[in-house]
């Protein structure tokens, strides 16, 4: 792997994110924040650049070593920002030029005025990646996360196992012995604070977390295995009237029959009552109880709070679970409370910096890694979509027979229009691509494993 110099403009949850996994990766690191106690806080703890200053300034671009870095990631709190960093970066001779941009005007903007032309090579935002993890969680019982991968040949799903599930008690030697057809792999069990790549002795336990990977069209037939008695999905509740709340209230009301948006702001409730067709629009606090019983909390499927304030999100969540049987979802960007919020019995945990630093990752990286999917905030599981290079130490050999470290595992080979959940006989071809899920210290090993031999050389 050849280090490369990287500029990180803003050092907010992603950016701080950004800057330890990258500068832990060998990557030589500047970042650039206006927040003096956020530059002192990097200078402390990591070992990177800290630049106190504007990212916009040409002192600060300088002094973070603009003008022989290769790559500008702009994640600052806002989009304008992050865009003329990429310009001016583009101008200084930067070449990979990436952009966090989360007000959609901006995409649209692209069919007037090029992005390109504006200096941006990639945009990044998480949100419609969140809606439509979401969409389809609603539609998979039991799913408490949810992600596609292979171009959606492949689906990564989370399932916490309730202590009714045809899975529990159950060890992997015995569901291998059932008629499942081999269309799905358990990648890993969480169980508490450890997660780990299951061999067949082990067991799932009632309240585990399991991460399987499923051929795409045999998502249902693998839900039926998890969930014993799957329920339709007739009423959501989805709490803020943010961009992403009110984009998951309009998908959703394509196909569920009663979706209700609460919003404590009259005038962004007034503006998305205008707009969505088929959702209701209820005026309020989300903690009202009067307020959830108008929504019809008693009956709610699913709880999604998604507003930008998170304390608000996990207390109206705990006060619908209180007074009803509903799922909830749960938005949250502060990465301390994604585990409190996970122990207090809420089930779907949305972290828009996972997603985000997930698909800075994979352009980070490049080369024969073509995508990055993180599991989990704290555990740094990750699953690597690699191509298999012509060279590579795994080409015509069986799984069984590669050096895989313990704690990871080949979940899925695409070879041409063909995808195949793999066996231990499975041999690899240059060119497959491969689904390999790895905890944090087997990932440098994993990918040397597959990539070509002179990329690791020194």
């Amino acid at each position: 792997m050849v280090a490369m110099d990287i500029i990180i403009a803003g050092a907010g949850l992603v950016g701080e994110s950004l800057a330890e996994q990258i500068s832990g990766e060998g990557h030589r690191v500047a970042v650039i924040d206006r927040d003096r106690a956020r530059i002192a806080y990097l200078r402390d703890n990591l070992d990177v650049l800290a630049v106190h200053g504007e990212a916009t300034s040409a002192q600060a671009l300088e002094s973070a070593g603009v003008r022989h870095a290769d790559m500008l990631i702009a994640v600052t709190n806002v989009d304008e920002v992050n865009l003329v960093v990429a310009m001016m970066a583009s101008r200084l001779g930067v070449s990979r030029r990436i952009v966090r941009l989360r007000n959609r005007e901006y995409l649209k903007l692209d069919s007037l005025v090029p992005l390109r032309d504006l200096g941006v090579n990639q945009v990044i935002n998480p949100e419609p990646l969140m809606v439509d993890a979401l969409l389809h969680m609603m539609q998979i019982p039991g799913a408490s996360s949810f992600a596609k991968l292979a171009d959606g040949h492949v689906v990564m799903i989370g399932f916490d196992i309730p202590s009714d599930s045809p899975l529990a008690g159950k060890s992997l030697e015995a569901l291998r012995r059932t008629d499942v057809p081999d269309s799905f792999l358990v990648l890993s069990i969480a169980r508490g604070e450890r997660i780990w790549v299951p061999r067949g002795s082990d067991t799932i336990h009632p309240d585990d977390k399991v991460f399987v990977l499923v051929l795409e069209k045999q998502i249902a037939l693998v839900s039926s295995v998890v969930q014993r008695s799957p329920k339709d999905v007739d009423r959501i509740i989805v709490s803020g009237a943010s961009r992403l709340g009110r984009t998951l209230a309009a998908q959703a009301a394509g196909f569920v029959p009663k979706v209700f948006l609460l919003e404590p702001d009259e005038q962004l409730a007034e503006e998305a009552a205008n707009e969505l067709d088929g959702v209701t629009v209820l005026f309020g606090r989300p903690t009202d109880l009067a307020l959830l019983e108008e929504a019809g909390i008693e009956e709610c499927d699913l709880f999604a709070a998604v507003s930008t304030d998170d304390q608000s999100n996990i207390l109206s969540a705990l006060l619908a679970k209180k007074h009803s049987s509903t799922r909830a979802a749960v938005l949250v960007n502060q990465p301390d409370y994604v585990s409190v919020v996970d122990s207090l019995g809420v089930e779907i945990v949305l972290n828009p910096r996972l997603v985000a630093v997930s698909e800075i990752l994979m352009h980070v990286r490049g080369g024969h890694v073509h995508a990055v999917t993180r599991l989990l905030e704290g555990g740094g599981a990750e699953i690597l979509e690699m191509e298999v290079a012509d060279d590579s130490e795994a080409v015509n050999k069986p799984l069984r027979e590669l050096d895989m470290p313990t704690d990871s595992i080949v979940g899925a080979v695409l070879r041409g229009n063909e995808t195949e959940i793999p066996t231990g006989n499975t041999k690899l071809l240059p060119g497959d691509q491969v689904l390999v899920f790895g905890l944090p210290a087997t990932l440098p090993k994993v990918e040397r494993l597959f990539a070509k031999k002179r990329m690791f050389r020194s």
